[in-house]
């Protein structure tokens, strides 16, 4: 009779289950994350406890008993940022809402469901990642050479390479990286290159998210139709200057006469 009540608590006990559909979300900047947890639903539902916290220190991110929100607790960094499904805790669903993701939220958390069936946890892991921003164009020119700029935030850092008119990878482009009070990689890359023309393509990929930017920039000089300009110039304002002349004699051999 006792082995008969062991397999039954047993049975009872291995019945519920906490799961997280994926271990590891990728979250984009300031758009709402979805944790996602699912567990053995009871139908004594006054009875259930669902509680979030951080791995890495035990802080609360969010908790529910006594069939409310019980957020006393709460990490201040998460007020006003998280909520459950009310109407989906019946069913077994116990996923957590992160408006607004930040860098910070990046990390491991847990999920921890207790009814009358027992109690269980889940962990999964949230990545923080950022789009690039479209890439602002810049151009310097001197006398022999023109550099080529691109200046765009986003997160993690990037791939960045600069493309040759025929598709070839040039070498020796320059970056330069910051991060912003937000915790986005600022970051310029820049490429110089000879006149007269210029045909080249910037790229940049942000793995995490699948971000691929192509940005291509073609320049061209034409020094010979430059020079005629200035010749040009330099004829007008000479003939100007001869007129200019011309009248102010012309003026004055009118006064003496």
């Amino acid at each position: 009779m006792l082995w008969v009540l062991l397999c039954v608590l047993e049975a009872l006990v291995a019945s519920f289950e906490v799961s997280v559909p994926h271990k590891h979300l990728v979250a984009i900047r300031d758009r709402p994350a979805v944790l996602g947890c699912i567990f053995t639903p009871d139908p004594n539902f006054s009875s259930l406890v669902v509680t979030w916290q951080r791995q890495e220190d035990s802080r609360v991110v969010h908790s529910f008993y006594y069939q409310q929100d019980q957020l006393d607790r709460q990490s201040p960094e998460y007020h006003n940022r998280t909520s459950l499904y009310i109407s989906e805790l019946g069913k077994g669903n116990a996923s957590l809402k992160i408006a607004a993701v930040r860098p910070k939220d990046t990390g491991w958390y847990i999920c921890i469901v207790s009814n009358d069936k027992g109690t269980e946890r889940a962990l999964l892991e949230v990545t923080y990642g950022a789009l690039y921003s479209e890439p602002r164009l810049s151009i310097h020119v001197n006398s022999q050479t023109v550099t080529v700029q691109f200046e765009t935030e986003g997160f993690p850092k990037p791939e960045v390479s600069w493309l040759g008119e025929q598709g070839q990878n040039l070498s020796h482009h320059l970056e330069l990286y910051d991060q912003t009070e937000d915790g986005l990689y600022s970051m310029k890359s820049s490429y110089e290159v000879q006149k007269p023309a210029i045909k080249v393509t910037f790229m940049l990929k942000n793995h995490l998210l699948s971000q691929n930017l192509q940005r291509p920039v073609k320049i061209s000089y034409d020094d010979a139709a430059k020079r005629q300009v200035i010749i040009a110039v330099v004829v007008l304002s000479i003939l100007c200057f001869l007129l200019f002349i011309g009248f102010f004699f012309l003026t004055v051999w009118r006064r003496k006469k």
